[in-house]
C-alpha cells in the first residue's frame, strides 16, 4: 500500500506498517466476521463517533494478536472502567 490520501502510516514492533485511511479501505483489510462488526460499529457511530469508530479499527488493522489485552484496557480506560 503506498502512501496516498488512502493510506497513512504507524509504527508496530519499530517497524513502520501501512494501514488503510479510507471507509472501503479498512473493510477490504478486514475478515470476514471482522468486517460484519465493522459495518454495525459504522452504522450506529453519530456524526460526533464516527472518527472514533475509525480509527479504532485502524488500530486494529495495523495491530497484533498481543496487542489485544492492551487495546481492552485502554477501552475499559476510556469508559471510566479502568
Amino acid at each position: 500500500m503506498s502512501e496516498d490520501s488512502t493510506s497513512r502510516w504507524t509504527i508496530r514492533n519499530e517497524e513502520r506498517v501501512e494501514v488503510p485511511a479510507t471507509v472501503e479501505g479498512i473493510r477490504r483489510a478486514l475478515s470476514e466476521d471482522q468486517r460484519r462488526r465493522f459495518e454495525e460499529a459504522l452504522g450506529g457511530a453519530t456524526v460526533e463517533s464516527v472518527a472514533d469508530v475509525l480509527r479504532h479499527w485502524i488500530l486494529n488493522v495495523a495491530s497484533g494478536s498481543e496487542d489485544e489485552e492492551v487495546f481492552a484496557r485502554l477501552e475499559a480506560e476510556g469508559r471510566g472502567a479502568a
